[in-house]
């Protein structure tokens, strides 16, 4: 009887791992089946190549998306919200899916969206259904810049990698680049095992060149480690993740810390021919350069226009100055303080390279003159000193090292270090001393920390220039000579 049993149990037991592990293979099968659809149904290998193009174009039953490119086949995927090319329905770049893409989406078999910025996101439908196939999209706003936020984010992922019933995750920005660039190398970071280099290399190589700043998202990928809670199987991996030929492999990519976004003041934004519109592509570049500004609020800086050498010179005075001053416009709307801006137009006067009147140039080479310069005009923060004191403080000397970066990037520039005193109750003789010594402590500060000498000089201008009639007057300013 015994015996009997034991056989019953046995026999049992084994045909429940059996049914068991035939689940699983029906399982494995349908999900297997559902990538190959969607690496059919798309023709791509790798995760830089793109079915719809910057202007929306490249696969009819994806119109309304823009750059779209894949994250992990049939489960993820990347790119923008096509409104400022959009053929019948244009609109502010500002903006989250137009509702054709949404359909469109929903019609290739996609169960959730993800809009990554926040605005005019309450004109957009939150549900979609399909009428003839019963499928839904849901629509959502998420940023990923919070850990719930990008936790999220991984679930919804991570349910469509193991749930066959559900479909795809589209992930967008307004133009495909930067913040659904930094959720996707989250994601293959997650899935795909990349390194932090590579993911990084992946960010850059899929911005379309836009990668001038942006540390913070170079940051955020740095900081992402994968959770465990999200681990997926080496052969699902294997299945899902596209190919990615990354070039720098043996390159190294330096993080920059916030500070070193300083570095990046002297910029160039590009614009079409004839065009002092702003190019939509610029807006979020432009957006973390307000924010740079915003933070450091003692910088001036002139948005200088050019043009190309094409066209009269009279015409190409006025369209620069229209670019430069769109420019400024919208960094004003982003709330930097328009004491610290100004504009100026110098038309074809300064081009970049030899494409001059009677010249042949390639449209490329033309291209690089149509462009925006930004170009300090001025560092008005103040060090002040106590009576009679030459010390810098150590909240003066975080500033001075931030003015550091500034001044090593920035070859060309002439600076005079401006020390100053109060009136108070000393002689002319003692207060040239004493602007004469801060003057030359700044100096040498920032001479023992690096900085090439060549085009800094110092100066005592002792009590001569009361600006505030004052303590505040013990000042150091800084006074750009030229930078060109």
């Amino acid at each position: 009887m015994i015996k009997k049993v034991f056989f019953f149990s046995f026999i049992f037991v084994f045909s429940s791992l059996f049914s068991q592990d035939s689940t699983i293979s029906d399982t494995n099968s349908l999900l297997l089946k559902k990538y190959n659809k969607y690496k059919l149904l798309y023709n791509v290998n790798c995760v830089q190549d793109k079915i719809t193009d910057n202007q929306g174009n490249g696969f009819e039953n994806l119109y309304g998306t823009r750059n779209f490119r894949t994250i992990l086949h049939g489960v993820a995927y990347r790119g923008g919200g096509n409104n400022y090319y959009h053929r019948t329905n244009k609109r502010s770049n500002k903006n989250p899916l137009p509702i054709d893409g949404l359909n469109n989406l929903l019609n290739n078999g996609f169960s959730t969206s993800v809009y990554l910025y926040v605005e005019n996101f309450e004109t957009a439908p939150s549900f979609l259904t399909n009428e003839n196939s019963n499928d839904t999209l849901k629509y959502f706003q998420l940023g990923g810049n919070t850990s719930s936020e990008l936790d999220s984010i991984l679930m919804f992922t991570y349910n469509s990698i193991t749930n066959h019933e559900l479909g795809p995750v589209y992930l967008h920005c307004w133009n495909g680049w930067h913040q659904s660039g930094f959720v996707s190398a989250v994601l293959l970071k997650q899935f795909c095992g990349f390194s932090t280099e590579t993911a990084l290399h992946y960010w850059e190589d899929c911005a379309d060149n836009w990668t001038r700043g942006y540390d913070r998202i170079r940051n955020a990928i740095r900081d992402f480690e994968p959770l465990e809670k999200y681990s997926i199987s080496e052969e699902i991996s294997n299945e899902i993740c596209p190919c990615y030929d990354d070039e720098r492999a043996n390159d190294k990519i330096i993080v920059q810390n916030n500070n070193d976004e300083l570095k990046s003041l002297k910029i160039t934004v590009l614009f079409p021919s004839n065009i002092s519109d702003l190019p939509p592509s610029v807006s979020t570049f432009l957006d973390e350069y307000a924010a740079m500004l915003k933070e450091n609020s003692y910088l001036g800086v002139e948005v200088s226009g050019h043009t190309d050498s094409k066209g009269s010179k009279e015409h190409n005075l006025v369209l620069s100055e229209k670019r430069a001053q769109n420019v400024m416009d919208y960094l004003i709307l982003q709330g930097v303080d328009s004491s610290q801006l100004s504009f100026k137009g110098y038309g074809e006067e300064l081009l970049t390279n030899e494409c001059k009147d009677d010249v042949w140039c390639s449209k490329e080479q033309h291209a690089k003159n149509r462009r925006i310069d930004f170009n300090i005009t001025n560092i008005s923060y103040q060090i002040n000193f106590n009576k009679n004191s030459s010390i810098i403080s150590p909240k003066d000397k975080l500033v001075l090292n931030d003015i550091l970066l500034i001044l090593n990037s920035e070859e060309n520039m002439k600076i005079e270090i401006g020390g100053h005193a109060d009136k108070g109750t000393g002689n002319d003789f003692l207060n040239d001393n004493i602007s004469t010594l801060r003057a030359e402590r700044i100096y040498n500060y920032l001479k023992e920390n690096g900085l090439d000498m060549t085009n800094i000089s110092f100066v005592g201008y002792g009590s001569r220039i009361e600006k505030y009639k004052d303590e505040r007057d013990r000042r150091i300013e800084f006074k750009i000579l030229r930078n060109e």
